[in-house]
């Protein structure tokens, strides 16, 4: 869970407030007879403004709206003036901040989080357990018990583990990039981790990605895939319902 207040929630108000104050500027001019020049001129203090810390302001959330992002249109001038036109036209301007309006743009977007949080919590659990995070593959192999994240470069990006550890991954996980790799003596394991907090068409997708992920065939005996599944969906398919659990009996949603 991410439940307490964001750590940068201050900067995020001050920068909200400073993109409002930019907003209202340019509606002002545009009614007025304010030269070309004096507009472009808040146009680029606004894209200035946009290029850090703008996501969870209500217009960075606008921009979504628009199909782009904050870091396109803090690239593109034309495509800044085009949406901020929009969204003077669109929204209602005013120069009020709550910072619990942007505490709820953070909170809606905490699921981002879920994935490099489940793999420390992996990590976390593996090193009380005497196993040693590396970022180093030829560390990783003269340890006995190690942990490392697959990388999108580096020694454990997914091209140098097929190399140096002679693993080939097949069409299965499509070029992607698994979550964790982990040496136990002499064995190996490659893990992806899920975490699923309700069912439906996406959700059940990501529990069958896990499934062919444990259907490969490893090219070494000593080589294993792991699957690895949590939150609320997790419970519901694998834990012991109320009246099974009398019985001593697993759910027939895990069978």
């Amino acid at each position: 869970m991410f439940i307490e207040l964001h750590k940068n929630l201050d900067t995020y108000v001050r920068k909200t407030k400073e993109i409002k104050e930019l907003l209202i500027t340019i509606k002002q001019l545009s009614t007025k007879k304010s030269t070309a020049a004096v507009l472009n001129n808040i146009y680029l203090d606004l894209q200035k403004a946009l290029k850090s810390n703008a996501n969870y302001s209500e217009f960075g959330a606008f921009v979504n709206a628009c199909d782009s992002n904050i870091n396109e249109i803090a690239g593109d001038f034309e495509l800044l003036k085009g949406i901020t036109d929009f969204y003077l036209r669109k929204r209602v301007l005013n120069d009020v901040v709550p910072a619990e309006w942007i505490q709820a743009i953070i909170d809606k977007g905490s699921s981002k989080l879920k994935g490099s949080a489940g793999d420390n919590k992996l990590i976390a659990s593996l090193e009380d357990r005497g196993y040693e995070k590396t970022h180093d593959l030829k560390d990783f192999k003269k340890r006995k018990k190690a942990v490392a994240k697959f990388s999108s470069k580096g020694d454990f990006s997914l091209g140098n583990i097929k190399k140096k550890l002679g693993e080939s991954f097949g069409s299965t996980t499509q070029g992607k990039k698994l979550d964790l790799v982990i040496k136990s003596s002499n064995d190996i394991y490659f893990l992806e981790a899920k975490h699923i907090n309700t069912g439906g068409g996406a959700q059940n997708k990501q529990v069958l990605e896990l499934i062919e992920i444990i259907k490969m065939r490893p090219s070494y005996e000593h080589h294993h895939y792991v699957s690895f599944l949590d939150g609320r969906y997790f419970n519901k398919l694998f834990f012991l319902d109320s009246k099974l659990r009398k019985k001593n009996e697993m759910s027939k949603l895990f069978v």
